[in-house]
């Protein structure tokens, strides 16, 4: 099978009648089989062809996470069309700049984000048809000169089609293992973002080397509870292709706040998630733990204490393995049906997992897979083993992927998972891959047991005035461990020390916020306790305290939340300027 289309097509026979989605209606589950996904997609492609849909053709995707978005997906890459997903959380100018820059024709979304789009429209003249997912009156759109569709009424169309019955002959046989699958557009964090060319190679080689890591966990049939948008590569590959591959179900989350719920009733065996979205587990477990007897306190924080124990591999006495058999039924049990009782293991991406968070899980039972990619390399690149995790790196290079570190220090990828190159850019692209090498920006190295290691991001590096090198993130991590800091920011470029922007929990700022003097004296003592660990360079001389969080809403988090540093700084940077000008330290 040399393309993504003929793997679901051949499982789609395989698993027939066995359910391949679960969603929500009216908050009940309902599901669709395998068999019923490929009729939908037989009839959304051939809707497609019939409306003028031809290979190369750029379909985009700005919709929430759904069957439906992984039906147009499949459809369109079974004519050889490519798939440009679009992040629903992206304002006008971002939308505007993906669907012009990728030369999409046809736009797929949903009646909540259909506004926008026609807010855009007259500014983007490729543009041929807009199809909304959901029931909307398309009489109403007549004034626009666009064809308006919904996606029933394409299935309509695509039912009555004579293709119909010829997609895979004529269209799926033909499709090429190097012809372009999707262009990915990077989240830009800093700069414009860069479209990603993937082919069926670079993605199915991808799905490979990642099937390698879940085939070590030892269980017949995968729920996997997608929660990350479908239009960021690591959901796309790993929440999406893979499960599509390994004939796995996939269940979709619609809010955030109902996780620990879907967990509850799905019962999943694995979810990959944003460290972001661990990081607030964490927190509101810790936050119930308040609540319970100080007894069950108690047994909560000697189940970690051994566990982590059992983690860095030192012994425990037979008294404590005697308790730690005991905490077993009591604790690690407990805490593992909450998350639904079959859950094999978290798997971490996109940004560095705080290593308190990982052990925080992994000696509560819960094996926490922290790995490392970019969507130049489809994306996954390592991840940790379930038989021997270390949560201090990103795991072991998946197979098909060799890595070497360069004499700066950059980490350097080459293998089969790698882009074609960025969509009209040869510019960037000749500028990171060089020789068949992958210049992935990321400062890193590779220990004894050839497990690698991030140190941080060249970018993203502090350079302060004294021109020392400061990895912001570590030290970010460590403000994060404390329950009483929701979100957090290091700034100090060309300057000579450290700030920090704290957004505080928001029940502690509450309790608070009455007296703020208080309030920064607390926040002072966290930063002296920090500080003691710190090198003079590193220590954070001063803060500043806001109740606005850091949100996709205003602009300073990427859609897979991720924090825009330059839209940060440029928020705060009045207040900035005021802490460093008494800077005598």
């Amino acid at each position: 099978m040399n393309n993504l289309p003929q793997i679901f097509f051949n499982n789609s026979e395989l698993y027939e009648n066995k359910t391949l989605f679960g969603f929500k209606i009216n908050s009940k589950w309902d599901h669709l089989s395998w068999k019923k996904t490929r009729e939908l997609v037989l009839n959304i492609s051939s809707a497609l062809y019939e409306i003028g849909v031809k290979k190369n053709d750029k379909i985009s995707i700005i919709a929430e996470n759904s069957y439906k978005w992984c039906v147009v997906d499949l459809a369109t890459i079974s004519l050889g069309a490519i798939t440009v997903p679009g992040y629903t959380t992206s304002n006008e100018e971002e939308i505007s700049y993906v669907l012009s820059h990728s030369e999409t024709s046809i736009v797929f979304t949903n009646e909540k984000l259909l506004s926008l789009i026609l807010k855009i429209l007259p500014g983007l003249d490729k543009i041929t048809h807009v199809i909304c997912i959901d029931d909307v009156n398309t009489s109403k759109f007549k004034k626009f000169n666009i064809t308006f569709h919904t996606f029933n009424q394409l299935l309509n169309l695509g039912s009555k089609s004579n293709v119909k019955s010829n997609i895979e002959q004529h269209f799926i046989s033909k499709i090429d293992e190097n012809d372009v699958v999707s262009i990915i557009y990077t989240s830009g964090t800093s700069n414009k973002p860069k479209g990603v060319m993937l082919t069926h190679k670079s993605i199915i080689s991808n799905i490979v080397g990642a099937n390698e890591l879940v085939s070590e966990i030892k269980i017949k049939d995968h729920k996997f509870l997608s929660i990350i948008p479908l239009s960021h590569a690591y959901e796309h590959t790993a929440g999406f292709f893979l499960p599509i591959y390994i004939g796995a179900e996939i269940y979709f989350n619609e809010n955030r706040d109902q996780i620990v719920n879907d967990l509850l009733s799905v019962k999943p065996t694995l979810m990959t998630a944003v460290p972001r979205l661990y990081e607030v587990l964490y927190k509101k477990i810790n936050n119930q733990l308040l609540n319970k007897s100080k007894f069950s306190q108690n047994l909560f924080k000697k189940t970690i204490i051994f566990g982590t124990k059992k983690y860095k591999k030192i012994k425990l006495s037979f008294i404590e393995e005697i308790q730690d058999i005991i905490l077993d039924k009591l604790v690690r049990k407990k805490f593992q049906k909450n998350f639904g009782g079959n859950l094999q293991a978290f798997i971490s991406g996109g940004a560095a997992l705080n290593e308190q968070v990982g052990l925080f899980f992994q000696s509560l039972g819960i094996n926490i897979l922290q790995g490392y990619g970019q969507t130049e390399c489809s994306p996954l690149i390592s991840c940790n083993p379930i038989n021997n995790i270390k949560l201090d790196t990103v795991g072991v290079v998946i197979k098909g992927l060799q890595v070497k570190i360069s004499n700066e220090n950059e980490i350097l990828i080459k293998g089969s998972s790698l882009m074609k190159g960025y969509w009209k850019d040869k510019k960037n692209t000749d500028k990171v891959l060089v020789n068949g090498w992958l210049h992935t920006g990321d400062l890193g190295s590779i220990d004894d047991d050839g497990y690698l290691k991030i140190s941080g991001r060249a970018n993203e590096m502090i350079v302060n005035s004294g021109g020392e090198n400061i990895a912001p993130v570590p030290i970010e991590n460590i403000l994060l461990s404390f329950e009483e800091i929701e979100q957090t920011m290091i700034y100090g470029h060309n300057k000579p020390f450290l700030v920090a922007i704290i957004i505080p929990n928001e029940i502690f700022f509450k309790e608070h916020e009455s007296n703020i003097n208080d309030l920064k004296e607390k926040f002072q003592n966290i930063l002296n306790i920090v500080n003691q660990n710190l090198s003079q360079t590193k220590k954070i001389r001063k803060f500043i305290l806001s109740n606005e969080g850091f949100s996709t809403d205003n602009g300073q988090l990427t859609p897979t939340l991720k924090i825009r540093r330059h839209v940060i700084a440029a928020r705060y940077i009045d207040e900035i300027n005021n802490l460093y000008k008494k800077s005598f330290f």
